[in-house]
């Protein structure tokens, strides 16, 4: 049997066999369907349930088809109504059409054609219900992939709204967030998904190299360019490229990678006609881009070329519960690639991954994962994490002369990652601190968490 239909539909018969039998109907090609045995009645349920569809009988005892049309204008003008009658006088197919009426259809009710016209009047409400469906779904797989977060939700919301256009990006944080990561989920997310997504590392370019690795040569170009090579800015065409460590691009490459963007061509090395390419540009920075525009490293029309708009990724430390949700994927997706049962995640665990620095941000956290996975039994503990995670710390020398926190914050920020690591489970909370619930009751007042 077909998929039902996500539509709430009102039927409205004063003929009890006729009601049931095309209720029947109906309910087994529509996810909620409501019955009403008059206008007065149908007038309720409408007000009640606000179904997507209506359909009604004209003649019916109490209050007919018509007027209760026309109170249900009163109060949903838009809403579709569907009329169905043996009778054919003109004058009630003229008050039909004043009303607005979506569509008639004739008794005695052929079933198939009923349902065909609902679906065909509810086309619109359908379009919008999956369209609603679909950014539900896709906010859900973004806070999936990114979190749900205090911190994470702004980038969320910009990730959506920029994500349908052509404008260029700059993503902005520290190594290790996921920026490379969040650039493909927004191509994933834009028209350009069916089209290349071509990440480049700057960094990882040899100076000698970078022009021709962009933007190709043509044979005899140099020495070694025995043949013409596109560039990975002609590979993007019709989708996106991730310039991945962007400041790191020479002055010459920067001012090539301006005319790219501003006049959607550029030549080859070597190469005296220009090659036209329609891609986007989503560049990345551990570094704030801004102030590499002031210290003289990055020219300042390329920045603004390039940051329609500017994104910052928190780091991971900062995320609070993000920590625990990507731990959890990061631990299923390694325990499929192991053909394993995914371990669960123990209170201590949870605990350490939520105290833990991060200083690798999500790479370090997706490193811990897959070598834990590798070791642990069904429950990863606070004991193995702690075999397979390592804190970098600073030379003496080199640390910052940074304000030491006081008992209470030190006391307030535990109790903090204690409800954080149990789900907000105040008894478990207090058995991580090891202290008595009465305390923990009292230290959740004192810092008011």
């Amino acid at each position: 049997m077909e998929n039902k239909l996500p539509l709430k539909v009102l039927y409205i018969e004063d003929e009890p066999k006729l009601r049931e039998r095309i209720c029947i109907v109906l309910r087994m090609r529509f996810q909620q369907v409501f019955t009403a045995a008059n206008g007065s009645e149908g007038l309720e349920v409408f007000s009640r349930e606000r179904p997507d569809i209506i359909v009604s009988d004209i003649k019916m005892p109490v209050m007919d088809g018509l007027e209760m049309t026309m109170r249900i204008r009163e109060i949903a003008p838009e809403a579709p109504v569907i009329l169905s009658t043996a009778f054919t006088e003109t004058a009630y197919l003229l008050r039909a059409i004043e009303l607005g009426v979506s569509a008639y259809v004739r008794k005695p009710l052929d079933c198939r054609h009923l349902v065909e016209t609902i679906t065909r009047t509810a086309a619109p409400i359908l379009q919008r219900i999956e369209l609603e469906q679909a950014r539900q779904g896709e906010h859900a797989s973004l806070e999936l992939l990114l979190g749900d977060s205090p911190a994470m939700q702004e980038v969320i919301r910009k990730a959506r709204k920029i994500a349908g256009t052509d404008y260029s990006i700059i993503i902005q944080g520290e190594t290790g967030v996921g920026k490379s990561h969040l650039a493909a989920i927004i191509h994933g997310l834009s028209p350009r998904k069916h089209h290349p997504f071509i990440p480049v590392t700057m960094s990882a370019l040899p100076e000698s190299l970078v022009e021709s690795q962009l933007f190709g040569h043509i044979k005899g170009a140099f020495t070694d360019a025995g043949s013409t090579k596109k560039g990975l800015f002609e590979e993007a065409h019709g989708g996106t490229i991730f310039l991945d460590d962007v400041d790191c691009a020479p002055p010459a490459i920067q001012a090539k990678i301006l005319h790219a963007v501003e006049q959607k061509r550029f030549f080859p090395v070597g190469g005296t006609r220009p090659v036209e390419v329609d891609i986007r540009i989503i560049a990345a920075s551990n570094r704030d881009l801004l102030d590499e525009v002031h210290n003289g490293n990055f020219r300042e029309d390329l920045y603004y070329r390039l940051g329609d708009l500017v994104v910052v990724l928190p780091p991971l430390r900062e995320r609070g519960d993000d920590i625990a949700v990507l731990a959890r994927m990061f631990l299923n997706d390694v325990s499929l690639e192991l053909d394993r049962t995914p371990p669960r995640l123990a209170p201590d665990a949870l605990f350490a991954l939520n105290r833990h620095p991060w200083p690798g941000n999500v790479r370090e956290l997706k490193s811990v994962m897959k070598r834990v996975a590798l070791f642990a039994g069904e429950t990863v503990t606070g004991e193995d994490l702690a075999t397979v995670m390592t804190v970098l710390r600073k030379p003496a020398a080199d640390m910052d002369m940074t304000r030491l926190q006081t008992l209470d914050e030190l006391k307030c920020q535990a109790v903090r990652q204690a409800l954080a690591a149990t789900g907000g489970k105040k008894m478990e909370a207090a058995r991580l601190l090891d202290v008595d619930y009465s305390s923990f009751k009292r230290m959740l007042e004192k810092y008011n968490v």
